[in-house]
């Protein structure tokens, strides 16, 4: 979704809070000698003065579905200010009268202007005949409170919106769309661009809301930056700025050792390649020293693809997989890394169960467990508990779905709830894989990631991804820094590697070949 200021073109200093911190906001104002109807006539004109930058309106039809709540007291100031310039304004009641004070009173402005003032379902002909000629029309239903699912009666009204031949603004947020989640009703309210008041909200910057919001434009409602002091900042966007600068130039004067030791637990007889993926992708995301222990016959195999990486062969059972008679070895090498991946390509064996819970309970350096280790957690996930480390799991949703016994369908309808709730349940980051993948930290802060395609959907992509996290981990960055920033990072370069191969014939390996593009870019 394209973003505007505005005032003009630029990209804004990005700002997001929830519709909690947004009251608390507007409390804060307060004591600036800002009142709440002051606020409302702001936000209204602002949303007017930017539909006015986007078109002439002289003349022009423009018809506003407002709601009982603050958002209809913003259309009704919308109403009038687009009528002062010159436009054909009707407003619907979606609801009846406004059930706020400062709501009632901008109706009431209105009142003795040329503006058509109609309760929804009271003169459906004049509804028909209204919409029909139609140029622009402005969602203020509903606003930031909305959550869960709309009824009957706000589905009709929203189809009809839907249907409508006709540039459409939403006012704070489609109508339908939850603020904090990005989840829309089946019937949302589609949206040619939002109009954002004062702050992004999460809805607005997750590329999931995209089809709803539209282009999001953020209007400034005279709200100083005091009132924002000691909010809390629970959702940030990931972007090139973010990334790059937690990710500081090297040094000359350094060593390998001082780019972090990674001990990747990975591969099986039946699973040699997700062992290859992984460790190469964390030795392209700058990691200095990387080990792979995993059986003799998988170090043996993939000794000549990875020369540069060192291998710890160990002990194998009659499956092929890593045996729980070498956690002895295992535990020696760990005692060295500054960071550990466990679970590409180990296979379900018990023997994996008990060395995933042994490496969680004793590693003494952060831990990424990916694929198979999940799996392997998911049958005794309260291990977490007694966890000796900083814990990173990177599930998709069947593998999210194992390890919170819900179903995915009930996943797919709120994926960032169940996130939030294991992240702060076990005190673990939590990479939440996805066509938007979404990062939550143990506290419940929330990264949203932007990059990435279709492309990524292929067999040994996570294992890339899990590659690139650890690497970062191993470098010193926080748990949530690093998954926030190897998302990204694995988004970018699959995107340099759909448009060099493109999304259809791209594979995981094009993903960590365009890796050295993406940090040539970076330093040039």
């Amino acid at each position: 979704m394209r973003r505007l200021g505005a005032r003009g073109t630029g990209v804004t200093t990005m700002r997001i809070v929830t519709s909690g911190q947004m009251k608390k906001i507007e409390e804060n104002a307060l004591h600036y000698a800002l009142s709440y109807e002051r606020m409302m006539e702001n936000a209204g004109s602002a949303a007017a003065a930017a539909i006015r930058r986007r078109a002439d309106i002289s003349g022009r039809y423009i018809t506003i579905f407002c709601g009982r709540g603050n958002n209809g007291g913003d259309g009704f100031v919308a109403a009038r200010r687009l009528y002062e310039s010159g436009a054909n304004v009707a407003v619907i009641l979606t609801d009846g009268a406004p059930k706020t004070g400062q709501a009632a009173v901008m109706l009431e402005r209105i009142g003795d202007m040329d503006i058509a003032v109609v309760t929804y379902g009271d003169d459906q002909p004049y509804l028909t005949q209204r919409l029909a000629e139609t140029d622009i029309l402005i969602d203020a239903i509903y606003g930031t409170g909305f959550h869960g699912e709309l009824d009957e009666r706000h589905r009709d009204i929203c189809r009809l919106i839907n249907g409508v031949d006709a540039e459409t603004y939403a006012l704070d947020i489609p109508s339908g769309v939850s603020a904090e989640t990005g989840r829309a009703d089946e019937f949302a309210v589609r949206a040619d661009a939002t109009i954002v008041f004062d702050s992004d909200k999460p809805a607005t910057v997750m590329p999931a809301a995209a089809a709803w919001c539209g282009e999001v434009i953020v209007a400034d409602i005279g709200i100083p930056p005091e009132a924002h002091e000691g909010i809390e900042r629970q959702f940030t966007l990931v972007d090139e700025a973010y990334v790059f600068g937690h990710l500081p130039r090297r040094r000359r004067d350094t060593h390998k050792g001082d780019y972090g030791k990674l001990l990747n637990v990975a591969g099986s007889q039946q699973y040699m390649g997700a062992a290859v993926l992984s460790t190469l992708a964390a030795m392209r995301t700058g990691a200095g020293y990387v080990t792979l222990a995993s059986t003799k016959e998988v170090c043996r195999t993939v000794l000549p693809l990875l020369p540069e990486a060192v291998m710890r062969p160990l002990r194998q059972n009659p499956d092929g997989a890593l045996s729980w008679q070498a956690m002895d070895e295992l535990r020696g090498a760990m005692k060295r890394a500054t960071a550990i991946l466990i679970g590409n390509g180990l296979g379900t064996s018990e023997d994996t169960v008990r060395i995933v819970g042994e490496v969680l309970t004793t590693a003494s350096c952060p831990v990424v467990v990916d694929a198979d280790g999940i799996n392997a957690l998911a049958q005794n996930i309260n291990i977490l508990k007694r966890a000796s480390c900083d814990v990173i799991l990177t599930p998709h949703l069947a593998e999210l779905s194992r390890l919170t016994t819900l179903p995915i369908e009930q996943l797919k309808t709120d994926v960032l709830a169940a996130g939030r709730t294991l992240a702060c349940e076990y005190g673990i980051t939590v990479v939440l894989k996805g066509a938007y993948t979404l990062t939550v930290g143990p506290d419940g802060c929330v990264w949203i990631n932007t990059t990435g395609n279709a492309g990524l959907a292929k067999a040994g992509s996570g294992d890339v991804l899990a590659g690139m996290i650890s690497a970062l981990a191993a470098q010193g960055h926080s748990a949530p820094e690093a998954a926030a920033c190897g998302a990204w990072l694995h988004g970018l370069a699959g995107d340099y590697a759909a448009d060099s191969h493109s999304q259809y014939a791209m594979l995981a390996r094009d993903v960590i070949d365009a890796l050295p593009l993406v940090f040539a870019d970076h330093e040039r």
